[in-house]
């Protein structure tokens, strides 16, 4: 009897001296009040392997994030700060986490678990001092079913994804910047009957993965919702040094200038009007991006309404950029962008050009998107609806509840291509 006992006994309790290896497992743990020795070096023991190259200390490190099976996931904060501290983790939306000294360690641990569409930006603080939010102080979950029409179909006849190899550009635009594109081919392309266009910003992130484009252009044109249209898909610019390479990214996406749309006239439409017998009006011509590259794409638009008049844009970045020290400080004071310098700035000229611009646009954001120094960017969004459908464009807002991602907007392009193609 007394055996039986002990190995009951036993078996109740291994799991709170087993290793633990996910954020869920430090979560079950943390849900016991008080910690036993033995527990606490579990933890440290976790921080250890888990963190082995982080410094705890620096606030900008990555959380360990364990994702769940229903889209959503678990998270486990760590950070390192004077024994006997009060250490707490502050995020958007009111939302508070205090930390617990892990025995007299010196590193502090929370976790919390996260339903589907959530995203947390969070800060940690010291003794009432707040850091300052990073890159790494981010993270969310967001999970979405893809349709028919995203997926590979049997009777589809597929296009040809070419391969366009690294283009570099010349002194006149971009100097000294290479990056990669790709030219999508339907297979309904006669050479007899002009095509339109589709571009594609961050190119190679729209040709890969769940609702790759060149899949939903596929199903939709052999279903004849989209017409016949060849896909152009473009990275940004790099700049590659012995030492390092600088993406060339914000200054081609944030500056709010013809300048990017100059170059695409110039550079890059040349090359496929020379293969391919594509129609060069603007009503034919389709951009599309996200985040930057999303207001990179109304930018072009909007400076370029003779060369795209149809926009799609994920999580567009209708936010102002400009570093605090690079407002307007002296009457007259100029800048190299004219006042066309931030994206921020579109929402008040949309409703002060008159006569309109010959622009169509899908919008598509998450209440969970970020919000941070260059503003709120769900809220930016509305914004430019708002400007938008008081100016009496032609657009579609489609709000969820993602994150700074183009997951969502990658789920409904087949009904966005199909929508931007209408009459």
């Amino acid at each position: 009897m007394k055996k039986l006992v002990f190995i009951v006994f036993g078996l109740l309790f291994f799991p709170l001296f087993a290793e633990l290896k996910t954020a869920a497992d430090v979560h079950q743990l943390l849900a016991n009040k008080k910690l036993t020795a033995e527990q606490n070096d579990q933890l440290l023991s976790f921080a250890k392997k888990k963190f082995k190259k982080i410094d705890l200390k620096d606030p900008n490190h990555r959380p360990s994030i364990h994702k769940n099976k229903d889209g959503g996931g678990t998270v486990a904060w760590f950070f390192e700060a004077k024994s006997g501290s009060k250490v707490e983790i502050f995020a958007e939306k009111k939302r508070h986490w205090p930390m617990r000294e892990i025995g007299q360690s010196g590193i502090y641990v929370a976790s919390e678990t996260f339903p589907n569409f959530t995203s947390v930006h969070f800060r940690y603080t010291v003794n009432g001092f707040r850091h300052k939010m990073a890159k790494f102080n981010r993270f969310g979950f967001e999970s979405y079913t893809f349709g028919p029409m995203s997926l590979k179909q049997d009777g589809v006849p597929e296009g040809k994804l070419i391969e366009m190899g690294v283009y570099k550009a010349t002194d006149e635009f971009f100097k000294g910047t290479e990056r990669k594109w790709w030219i999508y081919v339907p297979a309904q392309y006669d050479k007899s009957v002009e095509a339109k266009l589709i571009f594609f910003n961050d190119g190679g992130g729209f040709i890969k993965g769940e609702g790759n484009a060149s899949t939903v252009m596929d199903n939709l044109i052999h279903a004849k919702k989209m017409p016949v249209s060849i896909g152009v898909f473009v990275n940004p610019g790099e700049i590659k040094t012995a030492k390092r390479t600088i993406r060339n990214r914000g200054n081609e996406y944030d500056t709010c200038t013809p300048k990017f749309a100059n170059f695409l006239e110039k550079e890059i439409l040349p090359q496929v009007y020379e293969k391919y017998n594509v129609s060069k009006k603007a009503e034919d011509h389709v951009i599309c991006g996200s985040s930057s590259g999303a207001s990179c794409a109304f930018t072009a638009a909007w400076h370029r309404n003779d060369l795209f008049n149809k926009v799609v844009s994920f999580v567009g970045s209708y936010c102002d950029f400009r570093p605090i020290n690079d407002y307007p400080l002296k009457d007259g004071e100029k800048s190299e962008y004219g006042p066309f310098k931030t994206a921020h700035d579109y929402p008040a000229l949309i409703r002060k050009t008159v006569p309109n611009k010959k622009i169509k646009i899908y919008l598509q954001d998450g209440i969970n998107d970020l919000d941070n120094t260059l503003g709120n960017w769900y809220k930016n969004n509305e914004r430019m609806a708002d400007a938008l459908a008081f100016s009496g464009y032609t657009f579609k807002f489609k709000s969820g509840k993602g994150m700074h991602s183009k997951r969502h907007g990658m789920s409904i392009l087949p009904e966005i291509l199909e929508w931007i193609w209408q009459e």
